[in-house]
C-alpha cells in the first residue's frame, strides 16, 4: 500500500480492498481490515494521497540518489533544502549521515543535473541507485479532472458526496471520473506512512554488491529467507541489489547484513536503517502545477 513508486504499479482504487490484499498475502479479509484500521488509528498510515502521473508534467524519468553528508547537521539542511527543490518527489532519511532522494525529470540526464546540484551545494558524496521510466498516459485531463486530483491530493478517500458538493457535480460523475483517472494511470493512490509511529518495527535496506550471474539467485534466496518481512527488491546500476526488509528489534538488521555476506555471489553489503519518509511540504511543486492547470482550463 505504501512502498510503491509514484511512477508505476501503485494501486488503481482509492478504496483498497482488504479481500484483495488478503489474497495477495495469504490472510483473511477480517485480519487485513483490522490491521489497516489499527495502522490508521496509530498514525502509522498518515493519510492516503492522490498523485497525478509525472508524465502529465513531461517528466518521463524517475531517479533515486543516495547522499552521504559530512555530519548530522548538514544532513538536516539537505533534507530541508530537498523539500523546496522542484521535481523532488520525496526523501528517505536514514539513521546516520545518509539520505536518499527520489527526483523526477524529463530524462535521466535531467535527474542527474538536479542530483549533482544538491550534492555540490552541501559537498555530499553521492551514489546513483536506480533510474525508472515513467509510463506514458493517453488521457488528457480537463478542468474537472484537475479539480478532482486537487481535492483528493491529501485525502484520497474523501467521501464522494463531499467531493461532488465542493465541485458542484453529481456523485455519479465524480465516481465515473475518478475511476477513469485511476484506470488510465493518470492518477495513482498510495498510503503515506510514518515509520516512527509503528512501535516494534524497524525498516531497513540492504545494499548488496552482487555478481551479475548471481543476482536472480540472491534475490530469490532473500525473499525465501525473510518471507513476509521482505517487501521489495530493486536492481540498481553497477551490480547493486536493494533489498527492503523489516524486523522487530535493532539486532535483526545487522544480523541480516552479516547473513547476506554468506550468499554465493555477494561481494559486499551496506546497511541503512530507515528513520522517516519525507515529502516536500504542501503546497509543493506538484500542487502548484495542478493549480496552474485548473486556471488555464
Amino acid at each position: 500500500m505504501a512502498f510503491k513508486s509514484p511512477s508505476f504499479n501503485s494501486f488503481r482504487d482509492r478504496h483498497i480492498s482488504p479481500s484483495g490484499i488478503g489474497r495477495k498475502l495469504g490472510l483473511d479479509e477480517k485480519t487485513v481490515r483490522v490491521r489497516i484500521e489499527k495502522m490508521e488509528d496509530d498514525g502509522f498510515i498518515k493519510y492516503y494521497q492522490a498523485i497525478p502521473s509525472l508524465a502529465l508534467f513531461g517528466l518521463r524519468s524517475l531517479g533515486s540518489y543516495r547522499f552521504e553528508a559530512l555530519n548530522l547537521p548538514t544532513k538536516r539542511r539537505v533534507l530541508e533544502h530537498a523539500g523546496r527543490v522542484p521535481h523532488v518527489v520525496e526523501a528517505s532519511d536514514y539513521i546516520g549521515p545518509h539520505v536518499a532522494v527520489d527526483i523526477a525529470g524529463t530524462s535521466a540526464e535531467d535527474v542527474k543535473t538536479i542530483a549533482d546540484s544538491i550534492a555540490s551545494r552541501f559537498e555530499l558524496a553521492q551514489q546513483r541507485l536506480r533510474d525508472q521510466t515513467v509510463e506514458q498516459v493517453t488521457l488528457i485531463p480537463d478542468k474537472l479532472d484537475w479539480q478532482l486530483m486537487q481535492k483528493l491530493r491529501y485525502n484520497a478517500r474523501c467521501a464522494t458526496r463531499d467531493v461532488a458538493k465542493t465541485l458542484s457535480v453529481t456523485p455519479r460523475m465524480v465516481e465515473y471520473r475518478i475511476k477513469k483517472l485511476l484506470n488510465s494511470g493518470t492518477m495513482l493512490v498510495r498510503a503515506m506512512i510514518d515509520p516512527r509511529r509503528q512501535q516494534g518495527l524497524i525498516f531497513y535496506e540492504l545494499e548488496l554488491t552482487v555478481t551479475a550471474a548471481q543476482q536472480s539467485s540472491v534475490a530469490r534466496q532473500l525473499e525465501e529467507r525473510y518471507g513476509e518481512k521482505f517487501w521489495s527488491m530493486q536492481k540498481s546500476s553497477g551490480g547493486i541489489l536493494l533489498a527492503s526488509i523489516f524486523g522487530f528489534n535493532l539486532g535483526e538488521p545487522e544480523e541480516a547484513a552479516m547473513d547476506s555476506l554468506t550468499l554465493e555471489g555477494v561481494r559486499g553489503c551496506s546497511l541503512y536503517i530507515l528513520k522517516e519518509i519525507i515529502e516536500p511540504r504542501a503546497p509543493n511543486w506538484i500542487d502548484e502545477i495542478i493549480e496552474h492547470e485548473i486556471g488555464q482550463s
